[in-house]
């Protein structure tokens, strides 16, 4: 559903209440009309339920691009090249995404790229990023000279790595390095809906500190009843790796094929899956092309290259 600033000023995410009862939770500047008032016209952000309530409201197809000042919170590192770059929008004008869901990063008109968000649309004004630092990249230059306080325009929301709400299917979530980014945003907005399905998670890292957020899911665990967590190393599902000198193409598809024999062994029908994958391009292609060749209905896979 449609809404804007989330403190009672824009008016976007008016509704009417057409049965049962809410309760006034903040102030809002926003003026109803006479007839909107006489006609049960509440604001979505200002009001909670009070019990079970039936509402009017509209409803976006498509969320709009957005074009957002943000400002740099912090910026810290995870594990060797790997950065967390945390951007806060304007409390005015908070980024509506969905979980899953990437942005374009704008600085200052000299370096941009698109990027996973990493963070749950639950907390849409605090935007978190997983960025790997390339020496011989600009947008990775810039990156690394930003300070708090610093501005970073970002343009979106883009992509369709988001979860099918209709599906009643497990899920299969696997994450190739910074992959991880968007698997984090989709299974903490799984958790904030008490998704009821069970999601399993596998995490590939090619170098030994690659998962820089080791205890973070491991206490997604102890939360959350339906998630499990599988921890890997490329070397370990390909002894041919080279991770300190970075994989090349047929070092990853080798990685994935071992994977995809992994989950065969430990799971009775992939069929049964909705499976998404977040890594290298070619890992994306290669699990794809290789799970359809075995059947897998297309419309159960999901990926973003990262």
């Amino acid at each position: 559903m449609n809404y804007g600033c989330s403190n009672g000023n824009c008016g976007l995410c008016q509704a009417r209440l057409v049965s049962g009862e809410v309760s006034k939770i903040s102030h809002h500047d926003f003026v109803f009309g006479v007839a909107e008032k006489s006609m049960g016209h509440i604001l979505l952000c200002a009001y909670t339920a009070v019990g079970n309530v039936v509402i009017e409201a509209h409803e976006s197809a498509v969320i709009p691009e957005q074009h957002i000042t943000t400002r740099v919170k912090k910026l810290n590192p995870l594990a060797g090249d790997i950065v967390l770059l945390h951007l806060q929008t304007p409390r005015t004008q908070r980024l509506r995404f969905l979980a899953g869901q990437s942005v374009r990063l704008d600085l200052d008109g000299r370096a941009c790229a698109t990027h996973p968000i990493a963070s749950c649309p639950c907390d849409d004004r605090n935007i978190q990023f997983h960025i790997r630092l390339k020496f011989d990249d600009e947008f990775s230059q810039r990156i690394e000279s930003l300070k708090p306080a610093n501005t970073v325009q970002i343009i979106g929301p883009l992509g369709d790595f988001t979860l099918n709400n209709r599906s009643h299917r497990s899920i299969l979530l696997l994450a190739f390095d910074t992959g991880f980014a968007p698997v984090k945003s989709l299974i903490e907005h799984a958790m904030q809906l008490e998704h009821s399905e069970n999601l399993y998670l596998y995490w590939i890292a090619e170098a030994e500190e690659g998962h820089y957020m080791h205890n973070l899911v491991r206490s997604w665990i102890d939360v959350f009843d339906n998630f499990s967590y599988t921890p890997l190393n490329a070397k370990d599902l390909n002894p041919c790796a080279t991770p300190a000198g970075g994989m090349q193409t047929d070092a990853w598809r080798d990685v994935s094929q071992a994977l995809l024999r992994q989950l065969d062994a430990e799971h009775d029908n992939l069929n049964d899956f909705d499976i998404y994958v977040a890594g290298p391009d070619t890992v994306v292609q290669f699990v794809r092309d290789s799970l359809v060749k075995h059947g897998f209905p297309r419309e159960q896979f999901k990926s973003i290259s990262t």
